[in-house]
């Protein structure tokens, strides 16, 4: 599977830790790349797309883990 370094950079985040939601992605990453929280969850997506991601809901929101 081949992913974006866009991609990478949201993988390696969740490698470091998780489950993690889009929202805490952006807080962290979003100022360091000038990503607002859309680019994150598109980014997601794709990942999820890939099958390099899980996402299971809790409440409104969903929680990311690698696969």
């Amino acid at each position: 599977m081949k992913i974006s370094a866009a991609e990478s950079l949201v993988m390696e985040m969740l490698w470091r830790q998780s489950p993690l939601s889009a929202e805490d992605i952006a807080a962290a990453l979003g100022p360091e790349q000038s990503w607002s929280d859309k680019t994150v969850k598109t980014l997601l997506n794709r990942l999820l797309t890939k099958k390099a991601v899980a996402a299971v809901r809790d409440g409104r929101r969903y929680l990311y883990s690698p696969l």
